[in-house]
């Protein structure tokens, strides 16, 4: 029975103290973090609701994230993830891949905060739910008051 508690309070203490030191790393994930709202279509209509990452410092140009898809498909609502990753300055070339079709993307960002893309989804799966040519449109939203996810430019006085 001791010997137990003893693992017990380790894991506590093990679990405490990543949490203590991961609290000044999730408010820098914070600041460079946006939550995004987008029309796409992808031979269907689809709105799409997810989260974009900036990676820090010399990577500062790509943005990786995560979103949920929502169609309709046979009168059905159907929920479906997706992962991307951009190479963003002003202008964008990534790729999305959910469980459907991989869709490489070129566009263009203003400031980050508008995403205007297109691309061709190639179905990966017997239902070929997303194929063709796609066009897309996101907004970004910080989550910061002072958000590093947005393209600091200077601008001349």
């Amino acid at each position: 029975m001791i010997i137990l508690n003893k693992k017990i309070n380790v894991k506590k203490l093990i679990i405490l103290s990543f949490f203590l030191t991961s609290i000044h790393q999730q408010a820098q994930i914070f600041k460079r973090t946006s939550i995004n709202a987008a029309y796409r279509y992808t031979g269907r209509n689809v709105i799409q609701g997810g989260l974009e990452y900036r990676l820090p410092k010399s990577f500062s140009n790509f943005i990786v994230g995560a979103s949920v898809l929502y169609t309709s498909i046979n009168d059905k609502a159907k929920f479906i993830p997706e992962f991307n990753f951009y190479a963003s300055n002003l202008g964008l070339l990534g790729v999305s891949v959910n469980p459907y079709s991989i869709e490489p993307r070129f566009g263009f960002s203003f400031l980050n905060t508008i995403m205007i893309n297109t691309g061709y989804a190639i179905p990966i799966h017997n239902e070929k739910y997303f194929k063709g040519i796609t066009f897309g449109v996101q907004l970004n939203f910080p989550l910061t008051k002072n958000s590093e996810f947005y393209h600091n430019y200077s601008v001349i006085k």
